[in-house]
């Protein structure tokens, strides 16, 4: 099987059959790649990181989100074209995809949730993980001591995003708003918000702050959590993808190379993680619809 001709020729039949509004025949993906389906179908999750039918399913919901926000075409007719056999499916399966109901994507500033055809050919893989993303800027500089304010939780990588929506929906961002005077951010542009993750449990448990950083010393409303973080050498890494979660699956492997490949690397001893979303490279671009950009702050020391 010539892999990438392959790959690119099932990803044209999967796409024109969602345009045609078919059913997917194993049979013929069979033909395609002249192999066992139920073969290519474990190799197509290993390169591309989901199933045929979650591929099928996620771009359904991309053009089905598109369909309504760019046209008059009623909630049922777009639940037809795309194979949901009700009303009610297609609500709960849009939902969980864009995180918004089918009659909310019809509202001017509603943002949807793109996925895009894969290109095989501009797949990168790292340790044999397809990366998505791409890292576009990684800089070294000197901070000083600060302290990271905000809104504290015990979370993991699953919960994270429920955090964040808890952040936006608190007077966390007012309290915040009193600190003006005492913010030393000159390394990192304007934003809508700064999450750092810290005390790592495990892989996957960790301390979480949403918030900003301010001068040491800083007299604190009441509600804010304070973390004090050291000065020293810091990375500053700026990583592109089409949606949030490419970016999140893929910016450690990103990052960790990138260190790697100069006379630095990560201090673990006083490891955190910022993700910085700034207006420029990522608000403003997803309100367009566009690529949108995560940066990223974390320790780091000469080898």
């Amino acid at each position: 099987m010539n892999s990438s001709k392959a790959f690119h020729d099932v990803i044209q039949y999967l796409e024109k059959t969602i345009s045609d509004g078919y059913e997917i025949d194993y049979n013929e993906i069979s033909k395609i790649t002249t192999s066992p389906a139920a073969l290519f179908q474990r190799i197509f999750v290993f390169v591309s990181g989901v199933s045929i039918s979650d591929y099928v399913r996620k771009r359904k919901l991309t053009l089905a989100g598109y369909d309504l926000k760019n046209s008059d075409v009623s909630v049922l007719d777009v639940a037809i074209k795309y194979g949901f056999q009700s009303h009610s499916s297609f609500s709960r399966a849009f939902k969980e995809h864009h995180g918004i109901t089918p009659s909310e994507a019809k509202l001017e500033t509603t943002k949807l949730n793109n996925y895009p055809p894969i290109n095989y050919l501009e797949m990168r893989f790292i340790g044999g993980k397809r990366i998505m993303a791409e890292m576009k800027k990684i800089i070294y500089k000197e901070t000083k001591e600060r302290l990271m304010v905000g809104m504290y939780r015990e979370t993991s990588f699953f919960e994270a995003g429920n955090v964040w929506r808890d952040f936006f929906k608190s007077d966390i961002i007012e309290n915040l708003k009193l600190l003006s005077d005492a913010k030393c951010c000159e390394d990192i542009d304007s934003n809508d918000g700064i999450g750092m993750m810290y005390n790592f449990k495990d892989m996957n448990n960790f301390d979480f702050i949403i918030g900003d950083f301010v001068q040491v010393g800083t007299e604190l409303p009441e509600g804010l959590h304070a973390k004090y973080v050291p000065g020293g050498l810091t990375a500053h890494v700026q990583i592109e993808g089409n949606n949030i979660a490419e970016i999140l699956d893929s910016a450690y492997l990103l990052i960790t190379e990138a260190i790697e490949k100069t006379d630095r690397e990560i201090d673990h001893d006083n490891f955190y993680w910022c993700e910085v979303y700034t207006h420029e490279r990522f608000s403003m671009p997803l309100n367009r619809g566009g690529k949108v950009t995560i940066d990223y702050i974390l320790p780091v020391k000469t080898k």
